[in-house]
């Protein structure tokens, strides 16, 4: 599958957009911001004081809500979101689910007692397309995640996690010595596949010889087993290392310390300079801002439901941001650059390897995308 997208987006598709998005209403969504909405067990909300309804969160996160990455930055969507939101209502966040029964028993708990439900993770998707219908006075918001099927009461935000792994994956061809680089994954859901094989793909695009080491620990926050992983690469050859992980991060930075050779390494999510003296850049994606995004627009009353999906189109959600000291290295920088550029212009396609498939419902690239595939409702 090749990946081409139109990146320019016309004023008149935007209005379109939005003109569809305020003549849906959402399951658990009210087209007024001082409606009232359906929660779960079929009660409604009342309006707050201050005039906007009042809405009941309960979110799920497949690791801690301070592991400096993935899990931490939707958490701080959820809390700018009620900085804005005085009626937005956080009752519960569920930690560590990592687990496909975890994040089922999760949602079962929340579902019911809640308007709207968060998971965040790309593996809450299949289980929303088993528990969304169960409780359709309850609406469901996914980070990093789309539902297989339409669920009128569903909406995902998917990032295409191999689009700045590719960018890494040039920058770490460019930058090697060794002839070797490691990509150490977390657990094996589609974000990590779809990274390594970004990751793999960019590597290649500059020098097919490159031997890429690939181990994948099963846990994105296992300090132990990353740090396991990134030194057995660095023995075998490896002079850069894509730790894709949140937590677990740690142990890379660790291993690359004790091997006194200074490798050099990337970051996940949230943007660190810091933490190791030879990090590249980040991997941004800005789930503070997406989740943010979304659960605005739902206590706004227009939040579709469907699939959003961004790659680099979107510097603000996603790109690979480089640290100062990178930013400054004319070659990092300007292969960053160009392979950004060619993209976002076409010109470079992803493997269908590094993306997320896009459904046969409804789907935008990015928030204010034009709407694709908007006959097929289920």
């Amino acid at each position: 599958m090749s990946h081409a997208r139109n990146t320019r987006r016309t004023a008149l598709g935007a209005a379109a957009a939005m003109a569809i998005s305020l003549g849906v209403v959402a399951c658990g969504s009210s087209g007024s911001d001082s409606g009232t909405t359906s929660s779960g067990g079929g009660s409604s909300t009342s309006s707050s004081s201050g005039g906007q309804r009042e809405v009941r969160l309960g979110a799920a996160l497949i690791g801690p809500k301070n592991d400096k990455s993935f899990s931490e930055a939707a958490y701080d969507g959820i809390v700018a979101a009620q900085r804005k939101n005085p009626g937005l209502d956080l009752t519960a966040t569920l930690e560590n689910k990592v687990t496909d029964q975890e994040r089922t028993d999760a949602v079962e708990t929340l579902a019911p007692i809640n308007n709207v439900v968060l998971g965040v993770s790309a593996s809450f998707g299949p289980i929303f397309d088993v528990e969304a219908p169960k409780f359709p006075n309850t609406y469901f918001v996914t980070v990093s995640a789309a539902t297989e099927q339409f669920h009128r009461n569903v909406t995902g935000f998917s990032n295409d996690w191999g689009a700045p792994l590719y960018v890494a994956g040039v920058i770490a061809a460019r930058m090697t010595r060794s002839g070797t680089i490691g990509y150490v994954g977390g657990a094996e859901i589609p974000p990590t596949t779809q990274g390594a094989a970004g990751f793999i793909a960019g590597a290649h695009s500059v020098d097919p010889s490159i031997r890429v080491l690939k181990n994948i620990t099963g846990d994105f926050n296992d300090v132990a087993k990353a740090k396991a992983a990134t030194a057995a690469m660095l023995s075998d050859g490896a002079d850069v290392v894509f730790p894709f992980l949140d937590a677990g991060i740690a142990g890379a930075y660790s291993a690359g310390r004790e091997s006194g050779r200074d490798p050099a390494m990337f970051k996940l999510t949230i943007p660190d300079c810091t933490s190791y003296d030879n990090i590249v850049g980040t991997a941004l994606v800005n789930n503070e801002l997406a989740t943010d995004r979304m659960l605005t627009q739902y206590m706004r009353g227009v939040l579709r439901p469907g699939a959003i999906f961004i790659d680099l189109q979107d510097p603000a959600i996603q790109t690979l941001q480089l640290c100062p000291r990178y930013r400054s290295d004319a070659t990092v920088a300007d292969a960053t650059k160009s392979t950004i550029e060619a993209i976002n212009d076409g010109s470079t396609r992803l493997p269908a390897s590094a993306l997320n498939p896009r459904p046969d419902y409804p789907w935008r690239e990015g928030f204010d995308g034009t709407e694709h595939n908007a006959a097929a409702t289920g």
